[in-house]
């Protein structure tokens, strides 16, 4: 988990922004950037992947270390274009790498971290990570306790 070098203001409630490489997660990340500005607040950058049952085919070809230098990577790609775009922001922000069911995972990773809000696009990278409306967007809107803002 990677910071920026400025704080958060005290009381500013942060956003969670689920990202997966996709321009519509970046269009997200650019819009809650432009409103934590506005308010003092920290942007929460979270990745989700799926958990890989480890008496499946995959693991058992690849191996539980490759399989975790994979999800290493994949979350690195996602996080860093993000990471980068709010380091440029100066906006305050944290990544997190979580694993499970996309939308649930979303939803309580808003919960444990204290969001106010969470902002995501609607076009993701895949059927792994989708984002697309219909889905899981709509399941987040479904699940979460805390306004959601959708991002073509």
């Amino acid at each position: 988990m990677a910071s920026s070098p400025r704080s958060a203001q005290p009381g500013a409630k942060p956003i969670l922004v689920p990202v997966d490489g996709s321009d519509s997660a970046l269009r997200a990340v650019a819009h809650a950037a432009a409103n934590a500005a506005l308010t003092g607040g920290m942007v929460h950058l979270v990745h989700v992947q799926p958990v890989v049952d480890e008496y499946g085919t995959v693991p058992a070809y690849l191996g539980r270390d490759k399989l975790r230098e994979l999800a290493r990577k994949r979350a690195q790609a996602a996080l860093a274009p993000a990471a980068a775009r709010l380091k440029r922001a100066g906006v305050a922000y944290a990544e997190h790498d979580v694993a499970g069911e996309v939308a649930g995972a979303i939803v309580r990773t808003a919960g444990r971290l204290g969001c106010g809000a969470i902002v995501m696009g609607t076009r993701g990278m895949g059927a792994v990570g989708s984002l697309l409306i219909g889905s899981v967007a709509q399941r987040v809107i479904h699940l979460a306790k805390v306004p959601v803002t959708l991002l073509k």
